[in-house]
C-alpha cells in the first residue's frame, strides 16, 4: 500500500521516468546480433526464452505508446545492429526508438547523450542492460539513472519493467504524452 501511494504522489509531482534505455543483444533478443545473425537470435514464439524475448518488445511498446521515450545504448556497428530489427518475430522496430547510441564508448557515455538529445534529466531514465558490469559502470558514473537489479535472466527484466511501475500512468493520458514520441 505504501509503495502505490509512493508512486500516486510521483506521479502527481512530476517524479515519474521519461525514458528507458536498452541494450540489445540478450536484452531485446536472445543471443549476440553480430554472432548468430538476425535468423540466429532467440525471439518468437517457437521456444520460451523467445516468447519471453517477445513479451519484453511487447511491454516496451506499450510504454512507447504511453508517450515513454524509447532509446538504445548497445556496443556494436550500427549496420548490424539493425539486422535484429529485421528478425520476422520483432515487435519493435527501429524507428520506434528516439535515439540510438550504437557504438564502442562506454554505457554512461552514451546515457549522457541520450539525456542530452531528449533534453531530459539523467534521473528520468531507467536503463535496462543485461550485462552486471555494464549495469554497474553506469551505477558508478551515474547514480541518478535508474537501473533495475534484474540480472541476467531476461524474465527478470520484463518482470522489473512491470512490478517497478517507474513511468508515468495516470487514468488519462494527454496530447503531449501520445505525441512525445513524434519529434524523433
Amino acid at each position: 500500500l505504501g509503495e502505490a501511494i509512493a508512486r500516486h504522489l510521483a506521479n502527481h509531482m512530476g517524479l515519474y521516468k521519461k525514458a528507458l534505455v536498452v541494450d540489445l543483444d540478450n536484452t531485446l533478443w536472445g543471443g549476440v546480433i553480430g554472432d548468430d545473425g538476425k535468423d540466429g537470435i532467440e525471439l518468437g514464439q517457437e521456444t520460451a526464452r523467445g516468447r519471453t524475448f517477445t513479451d519484453i518488445q511487447a511491454h516496451i511498446l506499450q510504454l512507447k505508446r504511453r508517450g515513454v521515450f524509447l532509446a538504445i545504448s548497445s556496443k556494436n556497428d550500427e549496420a548490424i545492429a539493425k539486422e535484429g530489427f529485421q528478425h520476422p518475430a520483432t515487435v519493435l522496430k527501429w524507428d520506434d526508438f528516439a535515439f540510438h547510441a550504437i557504438n564502442w564508448d562506454n554505457k554512461s557515455s552514451n546515457l549522457e547523450r541520450i539525456a542530452s538529445a531528449l533534453n531530459i534529466g539523467l534521473d528520468s531514465i531507467v536503463f535496462i542492460d543485461d550485462n552486471p558490469a555494464e549495469r554497474a559502470e553506469v551505477r558508478s558514473r551515474l547514480p541518478m539513472v535508474t537501473i533495475p537489479d534484474c540480472g541476467e535472466n531476461p524474465e527478470d527484466h520484463l518482470a522489473a519493467l512491470m512490478t517497478l511501475d517507474l513511468f508515468h500512468r495516470t487514468s488519462s493520458l494527454t496530447n503531449e504524452d501520445l505525441l512525445r514520441n513524434a519529434n524523433f
